[in-house]
C-alpha cells in the first residue's frame, strides 16, 4: 500500500472544542465514498475556502480522482451530513443529515460543479446512520474460466430480480435507510412533485441504539446488519426488507416489510467493546460480516444441525432396537435435527494501538483481490481475509513531498500526518473506502483532506505475466460492466503498459464479430487512455481520438443518409457492406455529379460541414505521417497505432472525404493516396510513387489534426514520482503535461485550447472565451450544452459526447463572464 497523494486545505482560525475529540461517539466527523465512475464525494464541516470558521454547518463536495484539487460543491446544509452514498452507476449521490432529512442529487446538463435535486425524504427527529439506493436487477459476474475463453463466456451479466418493480417488472428508484434508533425507510420518487413516498418500519419493537449499520442486496431484499449497544451489551441485529407498492402504480404508496435474521452476539469481556464500523465483505456477499471494535472480527454463517426428540421431529420413527432402553429407540435419522443457520467468528484481527478503529471496508467485486482496509485514528492497516494477517501499516500522510503545494502550512496540525496537541493526533481518519475495480483506497481525516493509496494487484510480488494477464482481466470487466477503470491505470506499472495494450488488442480481435461491434467504441476509449499513460505514446493516443470522432462522424452522416423517401440515393450505396470496395470507387469516379448534382439530396450533411472538414484534415495529416514515417523511420512506434496502416481507419476516412466532397467541401485529391493505401498490404512499405503523391499534398494543403492536448492530472505522464501533497484550488504546475506534436502534426492551423475539440469549432471570444466545457483527464474543452443546434444530424452528433468526454471524464463549466 502507497501513497498517491495528500490533499490539504487552509488552516481554520477558528475551531471548536470537541473538533479534535477522538473519544466521543456523538461526535459527526467527515465522511467521503467513491463511485463506479472514480468520483470522490466527501463531506466537511466547513466550506474548504473557509479560513476564519464562519461556515459551520454540512458541506458536500465532490471531485474527479485524477484532478482532486478541483473540489466542487454540491449542497450545503445547516446541520451535519452523516451518510453519503452513489448509486450503483456513479449518476446520483444521497445527502442524509443528521436531523432525518434525505436528499439525491443528480448532475445538471452532465456537469461536475452543477448539481441539482431530484427528489428527497424527510424522518423527522432521525440520524441517519447508512443507506443503500434500490438494486437495478442487473449483476456482472466474473465466471472463473480460461483466459482463451471467449470474453463473453466469461463475463456475463445476470438478471436478478430488482428492490422494487414497476410497470412491467422495470426496476424503480429509490433508496433505504436506517436511522440511530433502528428504524428502517424507503421512499421512491413520486411522479407530481420532489417529494418522495416513504415508507417505514422499526428493525424491532423497543428502540435500540444503533452505532453503525451495513446493506447489501439478496434476491431483490435489502439485509440489513446493525451494530446496537444498550447498557453493556452490544451485538448486530441482521433483518431482510423487502420493498413492494400497494397497486403497482407509480403513486401508489410503498410497503415495507422486516424479516428478522439471526443476530450476532457479541462477548463481554475487556477485549471487546462496542462495534464503530461494520461491513459485508462483499456488496453481494450476504455470508461474510466484518465488525470492528476493540478488535477486528470476521463473522460467516454456518448451517448447524440440533437433534431434537424423535416426537418433535418430522421424520419417520424407526423401530426400536432389541436392548435399547429409550422408548421407540434406535438411531435417529438425518430427519431428526433441526437445521439452521447462525453466525459463527471464523477470524480476530487485534487493532494495532491504544486508540482503537475509526472505520472498516471492503473491496466490493468479487474480481478483485481480497483485500480489507482498517482505519485507526493516525494509520491505515491492509489485512488479507484468507490468510487472516495484516498485510502492511502505513501512517496516513507521512511522507508526502512538496510536490504540487502551494504554500507550507502554517499550522502544525494540518502537516501531513498530524501533529499531536493536548494529548491528540489533530488530524485524524475519520473515514475509508475502497474504489469499485479495489486498485485504490480513499481515506478523510478530521480536517476533510482526502489520501489516495494505491492497494496491490492483487498482490506486490506477483510476476510480471501473471500481472499482465490480471490487469488485462480487470480492464475487460470495466469494459463490459462499464466501470471506470482509471484507478486501475492510475496504479499501473509503466513497465507493464505496452504488454497491457497488445494484450487486450489481441484478445479483442479473436472474440466474436457481434462483440466486437458492441464494444468497440468501449475498448477504442481504452487503448487511448492506456497511450495517453505513457509520454511517448502520444501520437498513438492523438491518432486513436482521430479515429473516434471520424466514427463519430460517419455514424452521423449515416444516420442522415438512411432517409425513407429517398432509398435511391447517390451516397445511400456507402451503407452497403456488400461488395463495399466497389460502390466506394463508383462514387469516387463519379464526384463532379455528385458535387454538382441535386442539392436537396444531400441538405442533411450540410449540418455536419465540420466534421467532415476534421475527417479531411484527419486523411491529410495521416498522409504526412506516411511521407514523414518513410524519410525518417524513427518516427514510427515498433508498438504504437497510425492511421495509415489501419484499414478499417482507411475505410472510415474514404467515406467521409466521399461525403464531404457531396456536400462541396472539397478533398478530390485524398481518395486515390487514401485507396491506394487501403488496397496495399500492411507490412509492404509504400511505393515511391505512392509517397510523392502524398508528400505533394500535404506540400499544397498545410492543414493538420492534433488530438493530444495539454493537461494537469495526476495520472499524465509527468515523470514526478509518488506522492504528492496537493492543495485544495490550487492546480499544481509540476504535474501538467505538455505533449510535443511530431513535426508532420505542426502547423499554424492545428487545433489549439481555443477550439472546441469535439465541434472543431473555435469557442469565441478571441483568447478569452465567455462560457466552455473542459475535461479535467484529456484537457479537452467545448462549447456549453446549453447551446441548441439547429439540425437534428448536428444534434445526434453532439448528443454522443453530452454524457462524458471523448475519454470519458467528466465535464466542468467554466465561465469568464
Amino acid at each position: 500500500m502507497e501513497l498517491i497523494y495528500s490533499m490539504r486545505r487552509k488552516p481554520l482560525k477558528c475551531e471548536p472544542p470537541h473538533f479534535e475529540n477522538n473519544t466521543d461517539p456523538d461526535v459527526v466527523r467527515p465522511i467521503c465514498t467513491i463511485s463506479s465512475a472514480n468520483i470522490i464525494a466527501f463531506s466537511s464541516l466547513t466550506e474548504l475556502s473557509d479560513a476564519d470558521g464562519d461556515t459551520w454547518g454540512g458541506h458536500v463536495y465532490v471531485c474527479d480522482l485524477d484532478t482532486p484539487w478541483e473540489s466542487h460543491k454540491v449542497v450545503n446544509t445547516v446541520h451535519p451530513v452523516s451518510v453519503l452514498e452513489w448509486d450503483g452507476e456513479g449518476k446520483q449521490l444521497l445527502v442524509a443529515t443528521t436531523v432525518g432529512d434525505v436528499s439525491v442529487y443528480v448532475q445538471k446538463d452532465y456537469l461536475l460543479n452543477e448539481w441539482t435535486c431530484l427528489y428527497s425524504a424527510s424522518f423527522p427527529g432521525e440520524h441517519i446512520i447508512k443507506s443503500v439506493f434500490f438494486h437495478n436487477g442487473r449483476r456482472i459476474v466474473a465466471l472463473e474460466k480460461k483466459p482463451d475463453v471467449p470474453i463473453s463466456d466469461r463475463i456475463q451479466m445476470l438478471r436478478s430480480v430488482p428492490t422494487l418493480k414497476g410497470f412491467g417488472g422495470a426496476a424503480c428508484e429509490g433508496a433505504c435507510v436506517i436511522t440511530g434508533t433502528g428504524l428502517v425507510g424507503a421512499f421512491t420518487p413520486s411522479s407530481d412533485s420532489h417529494r418522495a413516498l416513504v415508507a417505514s418500519d422499526c428493525l424491532r419493537a423497543p428502540r435500540d441504539h444503533i452505532i453503525a449499520a451495513a446493506f447489501t442486496h439478496k434476491n431483490g431484499s435489502v439485509l440489513i446488519a446493525a451494530a446496537w449497544r444498550r447498557g453493556g451489551r452490544s451485538g448486530v441485529r441482521c433483518a431482510a426488507c423487502a420493498v413492494s407498492r400497494a397497486g403497482g402504480a407509480r403513486a401508489s404508496p410503498l410497503q415495507l416489510a422486516l424479516q428478522p435474521l439471526p443476530t450476532v452476539y457479541l462477548l463481554e469481556d475487556h477485549l471487546y467493546s462496542p462495534p464503530v464500523s461494520l461491513t459485508w465483505c462483499l456488496r453481494e456477499d450476504t455470508d461474510s460480516l466484518l465488525i470492528v471494535g476493540s478488535s477486528l472480527t470476521l463473522w460467516k454463517l454456518a448451517e448447524r444441525s440440533y437433534p431434537v426428540h424423535k416426537l418433535l421431529c418430522k421424520g419417520p420413527v424407526k423401530q426400536e432396537i432389541k436392548g435399547n432402553t429409550t422408548p421407540g429407540g434406535g438411531q435417529k435419522t438425518s430427519t431428526d435435527c433441526y437445521n439452521t443457520v447462525v453466525w459463527q467468528q471464523t477470524a480476530v484481527w487485534q487493532v494495532d494501538g491504544s486508540e482503537g478503529a475509526t472505520h472498516v471496508c471492503s473491496v466490493r467485486s468479487a474480481l478483485g483481490a481480497p483485500h480489507v482496509v482498517l482505519a485507526t485514528p493516525r494509520a491505515l492497516h491492509l489485512l488479507s481475509r484468507d490468510n487472516h494477517h495484516y498485510v502492511c501499516s502505513r501512517v496516513v500522510g507521512s511522507s508526502a513531498a512538496e510536490t504540487g503545494a502551494a504554500t507550507p502550512p502554517k499550522k502544525a496540525k494540518y502537516a501531513p500526518g498530524g501533529a499531536t496537541c493536548n494529548g491528540f493526533t489533530c488530524a485524524t481518519v475519520s473515514c475509508v473506502e475502497i474504489s469499485q475495480l479495489g486498485a485504490v483506497v480513499v481515506a478523510v481525516d478530521t480536517h476533510s483532506q482526502l489520501h489516495v493509496y494505491k492497494l496491490p494487484q492483487p498482490c506486490a510480488d506477483i510476476p510480471t505475466p501473471l500481472s499482465v494477464q490480471h490487469t488485462c482481466m480487470m480492464l475487460e470487466y470495466a469494459m463490459v460492466s462499464g466501470y471506470d477503470y482509471l484507478d486501475l491505470l492510475m496504479t499501473l506499472k509503466h513497465n507493464i503498459v505496452e504488454a497491457v495494450y497488445e494484450r487486450l488488442t489481441e484478445n479483442f480481435q479473436r472474440q466474436p464479430q457481434s462483440f466486437q461491434q458492441y464494444y468497440y467504441h468501449s475498448w477504442l476509449k481504452l487503448r487511448i487512455s492506456l497511450c495517453s499513460l505513457v509520454a511517448g505514446a502520444s501520437g498513438s493516443a492523438a491518432s486513436l481520438c482521430a479515429l473516434q470522432l471520424a466514427q463519430a462522424a460517419w455514424a452521423a452522416c449515416g444516420a442522415a443518409l438512411r432517409t425513407d423517401d429517398k432509398p435511391d440515393a447517390p451516397l445511400a450505396a456507402l451503407l452497403d457492406d456488400h461488395d463495399h470496395e466497389k460502390n466506394l470507387l463508383a462514387l469516387e469516379a463519379k464526384a463532379e455529379s455528385l458535387s454538382e448534382g441535386a442539392a436537396a439530396a444531400f441538405l442533411a450533411l450540410q449540418a455536419l460541414r465540420r466534421p467532415l472538414q476534421r475527417a479531411l484534415d484527419t486523411a491529410l495529416t495521416a498522409l504526412a505521417a506516411v511521407v514523414a514515417t518513410a524519410s525518417s523511420p524513427q518516427l514510427h512506434q515498433p508498438h504504437g497505432y497510425e492511421l495509415w496502416s489501419d484499414g478499417a481507419a482507411l475505410s472510415v476516412l474514404r467515406k467521409l472525404v466521399v461525403c464531404a466532397r457531396a456536400c462541396g467541401r472539397g478533398g478530390e485529391a485524398l481518395s486515390r493516396p487514401l485507396a491506394r493505401l487501403a488496397a496495399a498490404p500492411p507490412t509492404a512499405a509504400p511505393k515511391a510513387d505512392l509517397l510523392e503523391e502524398c508528400a505533394s499534398l500535404t506540400a499544397q494543403m498545410p492543414a493538420r489534426v492534433w488530438d493530444a492536448l495539454p493537461r494537469c492530472a495526476v495520472a499524465a505522464p509527468h515523470g514526478r514520482t509518488w506522492p504528492y501533497l496537493l492543495e485544495y484550488g490550487v492546480e499544481p504546475e509540476p504535474l501538467r503535461f505538455v505533449p510535443e506534436p511530431p513535426p508532420y502534426a505542426q502547423c499554424d492551423a492545428a487545433p489549439a485550447l481555443a477550439m472546441d475539440s469535439i465541434r472543431y469549432m473555435y469557442l469565441g471570444g478571441g483568447r478569452r472565451a465567455a462560457r466552455w466545457r473542459r475535461c479535467g483527464r484529456c484537457g479537452a474543452r467545448a462549447l456549453p450544452a446549453a447551446m441548441p443546434a439547429r439540425n437534428a444530424v448536428q444534434r445526434a452528433y453532439d448528443a454522443r459526447f453530452l454524457p462524458a468526454c471523448r475519454c470519458g471524464g467528466k465535464w466542468t463549466l467554466y465561465s469568464n463572464l
